[in-house]
């Protein structure tokens, strides 16, 4: 009797550790999105906005999904909600669940034809404002239905949106090179850079290198591609890289401050041409930084492309 008893009770202590640190995994999509909204806003206030819930609800939901798992998925601190180891592994996987779903709600969207669906591409400025608008263009003209959610950004940014999955598509103008990461094919397409100034600039239309290289000049931050390919095509000639008199990540405005002052800017041919046109910039002739870039379409190796997406890659004009 004794000896079962002591049977009896080691099987008991056997199971019980197991039970207590088996975490439950019963989220629905709603959970999951308030969670990697405040995983991504870094607060409970932006988050509760997103997610449509108040503070307290957000709070306790939380609260909830940390206790059935066993891990705390935030540091509380006094510079808002940043993600503990847990939490940063619980977010791949939910960005991964939260996409699944929604594509396969777009896969059965596709059943009743090309009707509904959201087409998530990311593009570096001058792509996106010729092919891509291009092609959206022409899609919608084929299934006005679907949405479109368009992201305009540099190379690094968009290896990031395609593994966190906030687009379906990247068009960058160097292979985004990630295991996770595959290319489509590339773009039949390449544009061409060049220097621009305010139309009533003192310079000439064809000043040596040396001379441009001694004005100011507006140009994005040094993490950026075509910063570190203007740098690089400078130092090749062995000359020093001029002075960057203002940093800036957006297009517009670099071109914006560039025509209201005497700093040079250098951009893609297209992207200048209206400003050409209305008579507020024009280009001038540098051989030596004169440059041609090709682009590539990415995707995600893993899972399918929404038929909507799939159908914006045949309509993308690609090299043979």
């Amino acid at each position: 009797m004794h000896e079962r008893m002591n049977q009896q009770t080691v099987r008991n202590n056997c199971k019980s550790p197991l039970k207590s640190y088996v975490p439950r995994m019963d989220f629905d999509e709603r959970q999951l999105r308030a969670f990697l909204a405040i995983a991504e806003t870094g607060s409970l206030g932006r988050a509760a906005r997103v997610a449509h819930l108040t503070q307290p609800s957000l709070s306790r939901l939380v609260r909830g999904m940390e206790d059935r798992l066993g891990h705390p998925l935030f540091d509380r601190g006094g510079k808002g909600m940043a993600l503990t180891p847990a939490g940063e592994l619980l977010a791949v996987h939910a960005r991964h669940i939260v996409s699944e779903m929604h594509n396969a709600r777009d896969e059965l969207a596709a059943l009743r034809g090309l009707k509904r669906g959201v087409v998530r591409i990311g593009a570096v400025a001058a792509v996106m404002r010729t092919l891509v608008s291009d092609t959206v263009g022409r899609l919608l003209a084929e299934a006005p239905g679907l949405r479109f959610e368009l992201i305009e950004t540099v190379d690094g940014d968009l290896l990031d949106a395609l593994v966190t999955r906030r687009v379906d598509i990247a068009v960058a103008s160097t292979p985004l090179d990630h295991p996770d990461i595959a290319a489509i094919g590339a773009a039949a397409y390449a544009d061409s850079f060049a220097v621009f100034c305010a139309a009533g600039h003192a310079l000439s239309s064809l000043p040596s290198f040396e001379t441009v290289l001694a004005q100011g000049w507006v140009m994005p931050g040094p993490a950026f591609t075509p910063r570190q390919t203007f740098e690089r095509l400078i130092r090749a000639q062995g000359m020093a890289v001029p002075s960057i008199v203002v940093e800036t990540a957006s297009v517009e405005t670099m071109i914006a401050v560039s025509a209201r002052s005497t700093l040079l800017c250098w951009l893609p041919e297209p992207l200048l041409l209206p400003h050409v046109a209305s008579g507020t910039m024009r280009p001038l002739d540098i051989p030596e930084l004169a440059t041609q870039r090709r682009f590539l379409l990415h995707r995600r190796r893993a899972g399918m492309l929404p038929e909507a997406a799939r159908r914006f890659v045949d309509l993308f004009p690609l090299r043979a």
